[in-house]
């Protein structure tokens, strides 16, 4: 029976939660840095705090914590139709195609402009492809199902746990033989394609948020909550660590097989999940020392989380592509990594900053401009990818290292 000292009957904790929004910062300033390791420096190998960071750290704390933070944000959002659930998952999916045409098509059609040459075209073919902000539209087109069913948060996660099984299943024994559609199924289960986050593997991290949630609304005394949890889930945390870096093993596999962090099996999730509670218990008690004034940076990150993963990611492979088809003599130090890296973030809160004043004059498109703009973006990914795959035998992806033939 739960501790009457610590919870209610009735959600009683309804309010902005601190450490929520410490974790969905925390989450997207790693993910930055981490961009910025992968795409910009080739050599961190060699540079031990980068290997941590890229190898260690961001295989169970980064994307996982902004997936589990998307599903406590659910929890805590007025908006619970399914109808508004649908509505925000194809807002979603059409911004991650916006996104992929900015930073594939374009940098693809300038590169192949630059060189007076197509042979770099069918890098193009990645604006037909799977990232973190495909999965959230296709999990909120989930949740509308699962509003519509009105089903329990423990109902919803132990479903992302069975999708994760079948998922585990099917993974490597799909391939219809065509790359474009073994690209589409890519958004739902790992194929040998660009496909980051497939929903079934990956829909265990919100779905959890979902669970934890629900429990924390109920919440009346978060100093005695977070305080009986952290400890144990710290065990876990640094048990995990230990068993998955230092031990050669099938179960925890995400530090040793990158790939598998795609993929990611049940295994490593449900390990994951109490790293996260740890996370979010020390976030909470670090927020108890940090005045409102303090916390406004953190509660800007956090409520543009999504504008701050647009804006750097074009950043990010604009860069790539100049390092990689104009300065391809220049050599990036760790040094000129973190460096770029801070002037990203910099820049990027430059521009959401100045986005936000940008929108509360002008309003977004609505009604037949907001349709057309959807058809207008949708037409352009299907023309580039149809000019990519033409005369095209090899499709870069993760699992050939991005070469062209």
């Amino acid at each position: 029976m739960p501790d009457a000292k610590i919870f209610a009957k009735e959600a009683v904790n309804n309010g902005r939660q601190r450490e929520i929004d410490v974790i969905k910062a925390f989450s997207i300033i790693m993910m930055i840095i981490t961009h910025a390791i992968d795409e910009l420096y080739p050599g961190y190998e060699a540079h031990f705090p980068s290997v941590v960071i890229d190898d260690y750290l961001a295989q169970s704390v980064g994307a996982q914590g902004f997936m589990i933070c998307m599903g406590i944000g659910i929890v805590y959002s007025r908006a619970v139709s399914p109808k508004t659930y649908a509505k925000r998952g194809a807002g979603l999916l059409i911004t991650g195609q916006l996104l992929n045409l900015v930073r594939y098509g374009l940098p693809t059609i300038l590169v192949c402009l630059f060189k007076g040459s197509t042979a770099y075209k069918a890098e193009a073919f990645l604006v037909f492809s799977s990232d973190i902000m495909q999965f959230a539209g296709l999990f909120f087109l989930v949740m509308a199902l699962f509003a519509r069913f009105k089903l329990k948060p423990l109902m919803i996660f132990i479903i992302s746990i069975i999708c994760n099984i079948l998922a585990m299943l099917s993974d490597g024994h799909i391939a219809t033989g065509y790359y474009g559609l073994d690209q589409l199924l890519g958004l739902f289960i790992s194929t040998e394609t660009e496909s980051y986050f497939p929903l079934m593997h990956w829909m265990i991290y919100p779905c959890f948020g979902i669970l934890f949630g629900s429990i924390l609304k109920r919440v009346k005394d978060k100093t005695k909550f977070y305080g009986i949890l952290i400890l144990p889930c710290a065990a876990i945390f640094a048990l995990y660590y230990y068993i998955g870096i230092g031990y050669e093993q099938p179960f925890f596999t995400v530090f040793n097989e990158w790939e598998t962090f795609t993929d990611v099996k049940l295994t490593d999730a449900l390990m994951q999940l109490p790293c996260q509670v740890a996370m979010i218990a020390a976030a909470y008690f670090i927020t108890l020392k940090v005045s409102d004034n303090g916390m406004r940076p953190v509660n800007f990150i956090s409520k543009n989380i999504n504008r701050y993963y647009c804006v750097h990611s074009c950043m990010i492979y604009f860069l790539f592509y100049i390092f990689e088809y104009i300065l391809s003599d220049v050599e990036v130090t760790a040094a000129g990594c973190y460096i770029m890296a801070a002037l990203i973030i910099a820049l990027t809160s430059f521009i959401v900053w100045l986005y936000d004043g940008y929108r509360q004059k002008v309003p977004p498109l609505a009604g037949k401009k907001a349709v057309y703009r959807d058809i207008i973006i949708i037409a352009l990914s299907v023309i580039i990818c149809i000019w990519a795959a033409s005369g095209t035998a090899v499709y870069p992806n993760m699992y050939n290292d991005y070469e062209l033939m």
